[in-house]
């Protein structure tokens, strides 16, 4: 695969995962400060998304997409090869991101799990 789709595929992968990141956080957010129970909520999460955050995803895109772009690049730079470059930037963001997941939508805290292999 050519450097310029591999780079292209680790943007959007980093964009999408930003983004949707930032829906999640939105998302707990707003049912932190509704305080409707069953079917109520619900229709108010499908009003709200539809709503809000169908645009603001698509707004969050595009900034992610730039932030990501320039941040491979950046990454480019740092390494003897622009693939390896690509390659050690996609995985860095990804191990980054990772730990956001975890930390905001499954509430593990990856960074004292590590501290506590590591003596």
């Amino acid at each position: 695969m050519s450097n310029k789709k591999t780079t292209q595929y680790a943007i959007y992968a980093v964009a999408v995962l930003c983004a949707a990141l930032i829906n999640e956080y939105i998302i707990k957010y707003v049912k932190k400060h509704i305080d409707q129970q069953g079917y109520l909520l619900v229709l108010i999460d499908m009003i709200i998304v539809v709503l809000i955050f169908a645009p603001a995803f698509a707004f969050v895109s595009k900034y992610t997409k730039k932030f990501s772009q320039a941040y491979l690049k950046t990454s480019k730079k740092f390494s003897t090869s622009n693939k390896r470059g690509t390659l050690l930037g996609f995985t860095i963001a990804i191990f980054i991101l990772f730990i956001l997941y975890a930390h905001l939508r499954h509430n593990i805290d990856v960074i004292n799990d590590i501290k506590s292999l590591v003596p």
